[in-house]
């Protein structure tokens, strides 16, 4: 396990209040187990220091990683505790022998979560196998999946709109080289 530098303690203490503008600014709080603004702010310290080791001055400034770092933790932790709820449901079953799990899934909420998981799950994939500008672009595409605007974006990276834009741009035609990507969607 790595430890914090003295550097690295003083970033994270100077930031501290990032955890709650993330949380407060683009985080619904469900206030459920495992689900509160507790929890959250719990993972918002872990992904800030996690932050604060992998960052380097010379890449741009600390606040846009760190409130990424955060972000990213903070739904990772839903999308764990999402699944395992899901796991939960389909092992219910109501009194007529069907399951609690088919009777949601003819709405349309269920269908689209479910397509809205399975676009993020490829756009993961993808962004796994790319690097650089286009690596950039998949997770700008990703982001803006998950309702984050363009100029937030350019925030979080530090940078502007225009460069999201172009990675985008640059991503979109990566993927469009993809034939099995491309067949799926057909």
């Amino acid at each position: 396990m790595n430890k914090l530098t003295e550097y690295q303690r003083e970033l994270v203490e100077l930031h501290m209040s990032v955890i709650d503008s993330v949380i407060r600014g683009r985080i619904k709080v469900r206030g459920c187990a495992l689900l509160s603004y507790e929890d959250f702010y719990q993972i918002g310290c872990e992904a800030l220091c996690r932050a604060a080791m992998a960052y380097r001055p010379e890449l741009g400034e600390f606040e846009p990683l760190a409130a990424t770092y955060i972000y990213n933790a903070v739904l990772d932790h839903c999308r764990k505790q999402n699944k395992a709820i899901d796991n939960e449901m389909t092992e219910l079953e109501l009194e007529d022998g069907s399951s609690l799990f088919s009777t949601f899934a003819s709405t349309d909420d269920v269908e689209q979560a479910a397509i809205d998981s399975i676009y993020l799950h490829v756009l993961d994939d993808y962004r796994d196998r790319y690097s650089g500008v286009a690596k950039l672009g998949v997770e700008a595409i990703r982001l803006k999946a998950l309702g984050l605007g363009t100029r937030e974006i350019a925030d979080q990276y530090g940078t502007t709109v225009n460069n999201v834009n172009a990675w985008i741009s640059k991503a979109r035609a990566k993927l469009k080289e993809e034939p099995e990507l491309m067949a799926a969607l057909a």
